[in-house]
């Protein structure tokens, strides 16, 4: 078995960089994901150069949260409100979870290329790509990025979460497919399973002979509780790490 914990959300703000540096520090996690179009990006890879781990920062694609790189995408209804920034509103339709108008595809390829590229002058070298609210496993978006990849030296690219029981079945063969085109477009160089950390608890618990020789993924979101503590922000419920 062989574990990755990726901590998402690098760059978001001050607070999240410090607490994912720490995460680091105390050897809790092994990668990061940055949000290249956030504030605290930019702060977030000097730090990461600063305490050695730069080479560990992939990318966390960004659609749904903050104000997009380019101006196409930000007058783009589907997409955002001009005044806010993202929506996530598409993520939230599953019409436009599976297929978006033309324009709107043209503009999410060129927000993905915009931050793809902030990622590398940022100094971004991993080319691990995942994103913000899981939204690159949608058809919609997986479609683009399948496109932009081919430009790009992605190496690896997260898969759909895999490592939970029970659930709808159609779900389950969804997952398999996107999880096939994922392997796939990114030459094979994935994980068998991911999931949250209370997911790898349970599915440990359920099925430890499917984890024996796997390679895993674990999602943390390195946070600061009320107490100062350290802790794994879980949708809204904080765990100390």
């Amino acid at each position: 078995m062989a574990v990755i914990v990726n901590a998402d959300d690098f760059g978001k703000d001050g607070s999240v960089n410090e607490a994912i540096c720490l995460a680091f520090s105390r050897g809790l996690i092994g990668r990061t994901t940055l949000m290249t179009n956030m504030p605290s990006a930019a702060q977030a890879m000097a730090l990461a150069k600063e305490k050695g781990f730069i080479d560990k920062v992939g990318i966390h694609l960004n659609l749904t949260s903050g104000i997009p790189l380019t101006q196409q995408i930000l007058h783009d209804p589907v997409m955002c409100d001009p005044r806010t920034g993202f929506t996530a509103d598409f993520a939230r339709d599953m019409k436009t979870r599976f297929y978006l108008p033309k324009k709107t595809r043209d503009n999410v390829e060129a927000e993905i290329r915009a931050q793809f590229e902030e990622y590398r002058k940022l100094g971004g070298t991993l080319w691990h790509v995942d994103s913000h609210h899981h939204v690159h496993t949608d058809p919609s978006i997986w479609r683009v990025l399948k496109k932009v990849m081919k430009d790009y030296p992605v190496t690896s690219v997260r898969i759909g979460r895999n490592m939970y029981t029970g659930g709808n079945p159609l779900m389950h063969i969804y997952k398999a497919l996107l999880n096939a085109s994922i392997k796939k477009s990114a030459s094979g160089r994935c994980d068998d399973y991911f999931g949250s950390a209370a997911d790898h608890a349970e599915y440990m618990r359920s099925h430890p002979e499917r984890l024996k020789n796997a390679r895993i993924e674990i999602m943390v979101h390195p946070v600061f509780d009320d107490d100062g503590r350290l802790a794994d922000d879980r949708e809204g419920k904080l765990y100390v790490m």
